[in-house]
């Protein structure tokens, strides 16, 4: 629900310091004058028609209402609606370009009434249509009509203001404060949403969850698209249990606007479906490299007493590693998180923006990957790789203490479950194995005490092809997907003469 109103239509006034909001309360005559404004929008109506009602309306209720409340509820109200006009075959700002063109270049720039119908005949035929056809198109935008409408009840529709009137006075907020004690749900979504929408916020935790959010004044490019994001972000504060917020709006001086849950019955109570461009949330599992499984909305990191959400966490094996991406940052939110930053003490990789004072991110002696439009897979790639040997570096000889001490039942033991049971990949396994009395052959870790019998019963019974062998290890009860690697270990080669696998021969040494 993203409703705002254009900025002069803003209703409020300012005693010291101090913006107070004239919020639609639901009164008599503001339902009534809901009503009137609701009732003028019949399927089929031409829009200019609307307007004209509207204005009659401004007009009867001028001694009521400030005509900011009224057009207000009119805006809203037609963003309600979906009007067409009549089918042309141009559009009617493009027909009338080149019929002025063609007026201006043959009729020196005007034709009387008699001279008009030769006008548009002419005009026709250079654009290539009928006389017909270009006089739909010529005024299509002048006709067009209501045909489809989303009708509110008036108590709806002033609650619909009213959160429309507060997302409108945050617009030019510089930051906003929001205190917080509403369930874990309602603030795991808050949460993710200001993730999602990319605004730039700090989050610190004590007898309630402390968010402050830097508002669209405080940035000096792309304020309005920011400003639209946080505007999605109002209905979901609104709908919370418990919330207190305080704004600092940035006019012709700072002023201060404070809002709580106590006003919770003068805003929407319907469900709120927050759309926010995921792009990064879609992108960045794609790209990220195969084995690395990847994990939306990770749980809070601390740092000191405030909370850091990571935008993702990357596992592999036993490593686990948080991403934070920044992107639509300024310099002063760099500053404030590369504090936070420095004092988490889990793995984190830094993705950053180049042109985000890297010198200043490179403070925090954590990992960082630059990025200019879009994160470069291989560089990435190359990152996590760097991650990963050094992890192993450093883990290589517990790994081995944790393999030595392991207790394995039966005469083998699949890799597969070997390395589920350490948590490491399995080429990591193959450079550290084996658990001692085990040999690695194939995708099997086999008991040396297994491989001698082994060997002792393939020499007496002396088979000549792999098939053969099979059967021997089948009733040794070892796995037959053994049988071309092991011979090697008990002194004996293999010669293939077809893709057969069974048919291949075996040849003592």
């Amino acid at each position: 629900m993203m409703e705002m109103l254009p900025s002069q239509l803003l209703r409020g006034k300012v005693v010291g310091g101090k913006l107070s909001l004239k919020w639609a309360l639901g009164s008599e005559e503001e339902l009534e004058l809901a009503e009137d404004l609701i009732r003028i929008f019949k399927i089929g109506r031409k829009l200019d028609e609307i307007e004209e009602e509207e204005e009659e309306i401004e007009d009867y209720y001028s001694g009521l209402f400030d005509y900011k409340l009224v057009r207000g509820l009119y805006i809203i109200l037609l963003r309600k609606g979906r009007f067409e006009g009549p089918e042309s075959v141009l559009d009617p700002l493009e027909a009338r370009r080149r019929v002025y063109k063609i007026v201006n270049r043959e009729y020196h720039g005007f034709v009387r009434y008699e001279e008009r119908a030769d006008a548009i005949r002419r005009a026709a035929e250079e654009i290539g249509m009928s006389e017909d056809e270009l006089e739909r198109s010529l005024w299509a935008d002048f006709e067009l009509r209501l045909v489809d409408f989303d009708e509110p009840e008036p108590e709806d529709l002033l609650k619909e203001y009213n959160l429309a009137l507060l997302q409108t006075a945050l617009f030019k907020s510089l930051r906003m404060h929001l205190l917080t004690s509403s369930s874990g749900g309602e603030v795991k979504l808050l949460l993710r949403a200001l993730k999602g929408l990319g605004l730039m916020y700090t989050a610190s935790k004590g007898d309630k969850l402390e968010l402050t959010i830097d508002g669209p004044a405080s940035i000096l490019k792309l304020t309005t698209k920011y400003g639209v994001a946080m505007a999605k972000l109002i209905p979901l504060i609104v709908r919370m249990s418990d919330w207190y917020l305080r704004a600092e709006i940035l006019r012709r001086k700072m002023i201060k606007l404070e809002v709580s849950h106590k006003m919770r019955h003068l805003f929407p109570e319907s469900e709120v479906t927050i759309e926010y461009d995921s792009s990064i949330e879609r992108e960045f599992p794609r790209i990220c490299p195969k084995g690395w499984n990847v994990y939306r909305e990770p749980e809070p990191l601390l740092s000191g007493n405030s909370i850091i959400i990571p935008d993702f966490m990357l596992e592999k094996g036993k490593i686990k590693i948080y991403v934070e991406i920044m992107g639509f940052w300024t310099p002063e939110y760099v500053e404030r998180k590369i504090e936070k930053l420095k004092d988490v003490r889990e793995p984190i990789l830094i993705i950053a923006r180049r042109d985000l004072m890297c010198s200043r991110v490179e403070k925090i002696k954590k990992d960082i990957l630059y990025f200019d439009r879009k994160i470069d897979p291989i560089d990435l790639a190359k990152k996590l790789k760097e991650i990963e040997d050094r992890y192993w570096s450093d883990e290589r000889d517990k790994i081995r203490e944790e393999i030595a001490s392991l207790r394995i039942d039966g005469k083998f033991l699949k890799v597969n479950k070997l390395k589920s049971i350490l948590g490491i990949t399995e080429d990591r396994l193959r450079e550290v194995c084996c658990p001692e009395g085990f040999e690695l052959i194939g995708d099997y870790l086999i008991s040396k005490e297994a491989i001698s019998s082994l060997r002792e019963e393939v020499m007496r019974r002396r088979p000549a092809k792999v098939g053969e062998l099979k059967r021997i290890l089948a009733d040794m009860g070892l796995p037959i997907e053994i049988a071309t690697y092991v011979p090697e270990r008990i002194g004996v080669k293999v010669s293939w003469s077809s893709l057969d696998e069974d048919s291949a021969d075996l040849t003592y040494l």
